[in-house]
């Protein structure tokens, strides 16, 4: 049996890639399903962990500093979906599927689970937020542009690099 190593490699990347955006939904999901005591103890490991950093850093006065200290759990959302835009958009861009139904797709994935997110929140008695949708369709938005323009430039750089090499 003759497989070509090139379709191998691609499917070995989206393999992977499936994986990742499970996993990364597993963990989405599963810190849903925390408690309200437990959420806020994840918040405040992060917190402790992230904060030594930013004040070795900027210092615990800078504004950066407290900005973060004040809104670690909103971070952490955007910065997971962030994640996962970035995963979901580089499984799009590797599959070829980069036409504007393919985008609409994958951004109406991020409201839902951005949605469901907050719906299982509800039976945690954590209460769940139209903000927090926002911030996490922010998040997954922002990991599509920069996955977007990541393609790009890699792009740039091999159109240039076979133009040298041809000349």
């Amino acid at each position: 049996m003759n497989i070509n190593p090139v379709r191998e490699r691609l499917r070995n990347k989206k393999t992977y890639l499936y994986i990742l955006i499970i996993l990364i939904l597993a963990f989405i999901l599963s810190n849903s399903m925390d408690n309200p005591s437990e959420s806020y103890s994840k918040s405040q490991k992060v917190m402790e962990c992230v904060s030594k950093v930013l004040i070795r850093i900027f210092g615990p006065e800078h504004y950066f500093t407290r900005f973060f200290i004040g809104h670690v759990r909103k971070i952490a959302h955007f910065v997971e979906y962030m994640i996962l835009g970035i995963a979901a958009s580089s499984m799009m861009k590797i599959s070829g599927k980069t036409g504007i139904q393919h985008i609409y797709n994958s951004l109406s994935f991020a409201v839902i689970i951005a949605v469901v997110d907050e719906f299982i929140q509800i039976y945690t008695y954590r209460g769940s937020s139209v903000r927090d949708v926002i911030i996490d369709f922010s998040g997954y938005f922002i990991g599509t542009v920069l996955t977007a323009f990541a393609f790009t430039v890699i792009n740039l750089f091999r159109m240039i690099k076979k133009r040298n090499d041809s000349e």
